[in-house]
């Protein structure tokens, strides 16, 4: 139907009423002792309106088009004021006053966006389906620290396709804003793995070392245990049906995936080191429930700031969380609860990239991500990128880059199922929080130097393999030992086993992390200088998603410089944030060297780690393979 004869008559058959109270409510106490006395005094949280009003009214209200939302949907602005002296975490949220049945909340859709410098960068967006619940949170543990103010305005709209617009002719519901304080940043669990179709939930069987189909009601993933979620696809359908506790032999497996759930994070210290650090802090993460963003902006939380949380930018919407321009802080083309990432660098088993490079051998190829394979090397960028898209069906248009998926029966994956060469915040996603308390720092089992996770030592580039030690010289045919703990003497792994010595590889110093982040083979990542192609196969008009920038590639700007610093780097990428940890190479892409390479390789001594960051030009070379990231 025409748009415009559409709203006409939308015009005249809708009249709502839509009142919006605006409250707050504290839960706070601070207690001060002076001598023998206690001193209870409530910490101040302060809520103010532009207007001077607390009250949304609007009558006549007509459904409107999202694309009219910023023009004619209600609004309310208000800034929230911490004026304790402690910092403060602040949850927003939505209270129906009057359970109205005759007019449904849930037909009023709202974005709440915070205000800074004229600019409105998107917090969080939904509708006012509370249903049987008294409260729908909008955003939870906002940082406020000490007298620090932040202003927000809320869009309140009704939405032009529901059916029976009469039906809701001059009817009404209301609903207030209710702001709570806490001295202490609430724990919340890490969001529950979206498996997209195909994938199958696995946890790893000790006694048997196999993998098996796991018991999704029960403990299939305990990050606090440094268990992070594990799945797999086959090309057997009958394993994709099987009952919890079914053995998937490794023959059968095509590939492994790791979740990382949405987070936010603060590095206390030592950022952008101009010298060696040889014990990094932990990095403090505290996961997101849902799509819930509560860190604060990059404007309040630049890169070099240490006193406050910033939600990943892995996990935000890059096309409307942005600096400059769309996706120049990363991101997706929305809010995400989490990534899957592949558990290895993507492999080979049977194809003869790795050992004949001929350009059609190398395009060839059917990738694979498991342990103790060849990794896929003697690829220019470009065909990393498309042999990344392989796993979901996936095909780059080579005239305007355009990507489109149309599923894989080999791996299960359907064509809603996006899989995508990494890119350095996917990476910075995975490092940082096997830097956290939930990873291999916050592995009991390891200590001192050995919380850094152990380099792959194997020239010949095996998948899952280790040295058994933090990264240092030397390096064998085959690694020392496999992903397993068990010993290496061939491309096979039978030895004895050594107890995390091979686990010791992975992002958790378990068997459930994600290997190879540290030697093995350079990783190219989809991190950019520039739009500049380089020697990646790629052109100006065929980059994924068009060469100004999408949700496949950082794309870098500003003085050419092979150095990481604060105004080039993105926050949360793993490259100026934490420069030079544990002695790891920090180099950064520039004009000459567009792509960027991370983890190092086997042949790097203390250069390796998953923080190690280089150059190169995108060429294909004996020793640079890749990794995939998995959006259900």
């Amino acid at each position: 139907m025409d748009k415009t004869l559409n709203k006409k008559v939308v015009v005249i058959s809708v009249i709502a009423v839509v009142a919006l109270v605006i409250g707050i409510s504290l839960a706070i106490f601070i207690v001060r002792r002076t001598g023998n006395e206690h001193a209870f005094t409530s910490a101040n949280l302060t809520l103010n309106f532009g207007d001077g009003s607390a009250i949304i009214r609007n009558t006549g209200i007509e459904p409107i088009y999202e694309d009219e939302v910023k023009s004619l949907a209600t609004t309310k602005e208000f800034t929230i004021q911490n004026t304790s002296n402690k910092t403060l975490y602040v949850t927003l949220s939505l209270e129906e006053i009057t359970a109205q049945s005759e007019l449904k909340s849930e037909f009023f859709h709202w974005e709440l966006y915070e205000v800074a410098s004229s600019n409105e960068t998107l917090v969080n967006s939904g509708n006012f389906n509370i249903g049987s619940k008294t409260t729908l949170d909008m955003i939870n543990n906002i940082t406020f620290s000490t007298n620090q103010t932040k202003n927000y305005k809320l869009y309140v709209w009704l939405e032009e396709n529901y059916e029976d617009q009469n039906a809701l002719q001059g009817l009404s519901f209301s609903s207030r804003i209710v702001a709570k304080g806490y001295l202490k940043q609430v724990e919340v669990s890490p969001n529950e793995p979206v498996l997209a179709s195909g994938m199958i939930p696995v946890v790893y069987d000790e006694t048997s070392g196999n993998w098996e189909v796991a018991n999704t009601n029960s403990e299939w993933y305990n990050y606090s245990k440094q268990m992070w979620a594990n799945a797999v696809t086959t090309s057997e359908e009958s394993y994709r049906t099987a009952a919890a506790g079914t053995e998937i032999p490794m023959s059968a497996i095509n590939s492994m995936w790791v979740w990382i759930p949405r987070y936010k994070y603060r590095i206390p210290s030592d950022i952008g080191s101009s010298s060696a650090v040889t014990s990094p802090p932990e990095i403090d993460v505290v996961f997101e429930s849902g799509t819930n963003t509560t860190g604060e902006s990059l404007a309040e939380c630049p890169i070099d700031a240490t006193d406050c949380y910033y939600t990943h930018p892995a996990f935000r919407d890059g096309s409307k969380v942005y600096k400059t321009t769309a996706y120049d802080q990363g991101g997706w083309d929305e809010e995400l609860e989490g990534i899957w990432v592949g558990k290895f660098e993507t492999g080979t088993e049977g194809d003869t990239c790795s050992s004949s490079p001929s350009l059609a051998n190398c395009k060839n190829v059917t990738p694979k991500i498991k342990p103790d394979i060849k990794s896929l090397v003697y690829q220019t960028v470009s065909t990393q990128f498309d042999t990344s898209l392989k796993f979901a069906g996936g095909t780059r248009s080579t005239s305007d880059g355009t990507v489109t998926f149309a599923g894989n029966s080999t791996y299960g994956l359907t064509s809603n199922t996006d899989t995508h060469m990494m890119k350095n915040t996917e990476w910075g996603a995975v490092a940082y929080l096997s830097q956290s308390k939930y990873g291999k720092m916050g592995n009991s089992n390891y200590s001192g130097a050995n919380k850094e996770i152990y380099k792959n030592n194997s020239s010949g580039i095996y998948t899952g393999r280790s040295s058994g030690v933090p990264p240092a010289s030397g390096s064998t045919t085959y690694g020392s030992y496999s992903y397993n703990d068990k010993a290496c003497s061939s491309s096979t792994c039978t030895g004895s086993v050594t107890k995390n010595a091979g686990q010791g590889a992975s992002t958790t110093g378990t068997i459930y992390g994600i290997y190879d982040m540290s030697g093995g083979g350079f990783e190219y990542t989809m991190g950019n200088w520039a739009g500049t192609v380089g020697s990646s196969g790629f052109t100006t008009s065929n980059f994924p998603g068009g060469s100004n920038g999408s949700k496949y590639y950082e794309k870098y700007t500003g003085t050419s410089n092979s150095t990481p610093d604060a105004t080039r780097s993105i926050k949360g990428d793993a490259t100026y944030e934490t420069k030079n940890w544990y002695s790891d190479n920090a180099y950064f892409p520039y004009a000459s060297y567009p792509w960027s390479n991370r983890g190092g390789s086997y042949a790097n001594a203390y250069f390796a780690g998953a923080f190690s960051s280089y150059y190169s030009s995108g060429t294909s070379i004996s020793s640079d393979g890749f990794r995939v990231a998995l959006i259900p």
